[in-house]
């Protein structure tokens, strides 16, 4: 991985926008269910972090700002989700990657999950371009990468703000491909939405592998309307 050149800078930094504001929508395949609410299970089933909610129908309201670690938790147990920043997004990137920042410990929320008024795990909601990303964030290995952008959600106490390139290898046939990675991105205290551009995407034999991002961009949300928000139920 090639050592970080770019610039970190860390400090007080205006809000990224679309963190202190509601993102809304509608949740498609929801139709025939009712009101549930939208949570993260990171911390696991016995801590869900709600996010929002969702009506029937399928429209949702998803407010960060309201979102907040599990209080009753013990604080040891709590730990043991945490990872240092830079095994925060998706993405091989040591640490030294990062410098300094590299220390600043983070939680990393890939998925946005739907529970039931039973506070039973009913379904996970994607955010998404298009089906095809969908499909290839579900299962990397045998679904093809498009291009096309998604989200998913990092917490974390301190702010940062990351703009610099890293290249890193993806190995394919005895190869190592590069894939470069674009960060473009400011995080405050609390959650953040991060998304997702894939630029470009390597084809190969779908046969052994599917295709795979080589350029990527992660940056802070701007427009939420680009998105699908599509529903897979239990």
């Amino acid at each position: 991985m090639k050592k970080l050149v770019g610039i970190l800078v860390m400090g007080l930094m205006a809000m990224a926008p679309l963190n202190e504001e509601a993102v809304t929508g509608t949740i498609e395949g929801f139709e025939k269910f009712s009101d549930m609410s939208l949570v993260l299970f990171t911390l696991g089933a016995d801590y869900p972090i709600e996010i929002g909610s969702v009506a029937k129908g399928g429209a949702f309201s998803i407010d960060l700002t309201v979102a907040d670690l599990p209080e009753d938790m013990p604080e040891e147990d709590m730990g043991m989700f945490f990872g240092n920043l830079s095994q925060s997004f998706d993405g091989s990137f040591p640490k030294e990657d990062f410098g300094l920042l590299a220390e600043i410990m983070a939680l990393k929320n890939r998925y946005i999950s739907i529970m039931d008024k039973k506070n039973r795990w009913a379904g996970n909601v994607f955010p998404v371009t298009s089906e095809e990303i969908k499909e290839w964030m579900e299962d990397e290995a045998y679904n093809n990468a498009v291009p096309g952008s998604y989200l998913n959600i990092v917490f974390l106490e301190e702010p940062v703000t990351l703009q610099f390139p890293v290249t890193g290898q993806m190995p394919y046939e005895g190869e190592d491909i590069p894939v470069e990675y674009e960060f473009d991105l400011t995080l405050e205290p609390g959650f953040n939405w991060v998304q997702y551009d894939i630029e470009e995407v390597f084809e190969t034999d779908i046969k052994k592998r599917g295709h795979f991002p080589t350029k990527i961009t992660i940056r802070n949300l701007e427009d939420p309307s680009q998105f699908r928000w599509i529903g897979k139920f239990f």
